[in-house]
């Protein structure tokens, strides 16, 4: 038989390839999506990772005197940083602050903080007559006070011209001044040898010598308002316990007090540093201050030392000039910085660290507030005042007369 030589050959299985991805509906749908997820995955995490938009600080300028040290107080730096608010400072003596504002060409600075009403008056008027803005606010309060050592005021004491607040006398940190008496020593060119300090001894047991006249120390009456207060407290006793009401009496008054006027050529918290320093007594033995610094440092020794420093203590005048700082607002910025201020309750107890009598309620002086706060630091506080005579200032017009007069200022 012979074989067919064509063979049937099976037909060959065909498997159709798949068309490429890329090629299909479907590759370019996915490759669309995944862009898409791709993209917000970046996107979420750039946000993730970003941190958070800060807050915008509003920074603030303004011109001041003594009370700079409450701006420059890492506490309150803090406190107005929770509030978004920075402070920048120029310093200057208050009536420096007043001619400065009163005379700027143009609006540098968002509020003025003299550390006395009559600086402050100077402003309020001067923008008022311009037609400028101000908004003033009362934050805290602090009497004009005379610092002096222990001995210097028991020296003072045996002549009649200081009266301790408590007894015994060597535990008292306060005395009140008979300004009259003070003034008859530095007019009769009293020293101190003369009215008997020798018979005290310093700490190591020296007999103290000091041939000076009785006379207290102060910044420059032209540019502080320490001392200008000072000079005011001195025109108004011996001007009969009234204010100079015309500019005869300013010059009559102006040439018997010039001489008791010393100058020690500092700011005001520069003299108040050297006064707490060892070398204090150097710099004068009673010089004048403002009684927020006392207590400020005798709040400080006592949580550093775990007692007062006993050494030093205050002399109250018994006509008390109260000095009321005022915050003047120069623009609306400055006015959100005084609301806050007034009214944060942390930044308030801060100021009762600091020492100041805090204005609150009915206690418009803040001394209870104040006082409250001293015991419970362990520091015994003045004893309240019985005679409430004040001091006035001479109209404010004539109180630039006695200070030119007697400073011999240049403006």
């Amino acid at each position: 038989m012979t074989a067919d030589s064509s063979i049937d050959e099976e037909p060959a299985l065909t498997i159709p390839r798949p068309p490429r991805f890329w090629a299909s509906p479907f590759g370019w749908s996915f490759a669309a999506a995944a862009g898409v997820a791709l993209a917000c995955s970046i996107l979420l995490l750039s946000t993730a990772v970003q941190p958070p938009a800060q807050p915008v600080v509003l920074t603030l300028k303004g011109v001041m005197a003594s009370k700079a040290d409450f701006f420059d107080d890492k506490e309150v730096q803090r406190l107005l940083r929770g509030h978004n608010i920075q402070v920048e400072v120029t310093r200057r003596g208050s009536r420096e602050v007043a001619l400065e504002v009163t005379g700027q060409q143009s609006e540098q600075y968002d509020f003025a903080f003299p550390s006395g009403q009559p600086a402050a008056d100077l402003i309020k008027n001067d923008r008022q007559a311009k037609g400028k803005y101000n908004r003033t606010t009362r934050l805290f309060t602090s009497p004009i006070v005379l610092a002096s050592y222990r001995e210097y005021a028991e020296t003072l004491s045996r002549n009649g011209a200081v009266t301790t607040h408590h007894r015994p006398p060597e535990t008292s940190l306060y005395y009140t001044l008979h300004t009259g008496k003070f003034i008859e020593l530095g007019e009769n060119g009293s020293t101190w040898n003369s009215i008997g300090i020798q018979e005290q001894r310093d700490v190591n047991d020296r007999v103290i010598a000091n041939g000076n006249r009785v006379l207290a120390h102060s910044s420059g009456v032209c540019r502080s308002n320490s001392a200008a207060t000072y000079l005011s407290l001195l025109a108004f006793v011996r001007n009969g316990t009234r204010p100079p009401k015309d500019d005869a009496e300013v010059s009559n008054v102006a040439q018997q007090i010039q001489p008791l006027i010393t100058a020690a050529g500092m700011p005001e918290s520069d003299l108040f540093k050297s006064y707490v320093t060892p070398e204090g007594k150097s710099q004068g033995p009673i010089v004048v201050v403002y009684e927020h610094q006392y207590f400020a440092y005798q709040i400080e020794h006592v949580r550093r030392h775990e007692r007062v420093d006993d050494t030093r203590v205050l002399l109250y005048p018994e006509q008390e000039f109260q000095s009321d700082p005022e915050f003047v607002a120069l623009t609306p910025n400055g006015h959100r910085l005084a609301e806050v201020l007034a009214t944060d309750t942390a930044l308030q107890e801060r100021m009762k660290e600091l020492g100041y009598r805090v204005t609150e309620g009915a206690d418009v002086r803040g001394t209870r507030q104040l006082f409250d706060y001293l015991r419970v630091n362990g520091i015994i506080p003045p004893a309240d005042r019985t005679d409430l005579t004040s001091a006035d200032f001479p109209e404010l017009g004539l109180l630039e007369n006695l200070i030119r007069t007697v400073g011999r200022c240049q403006q």
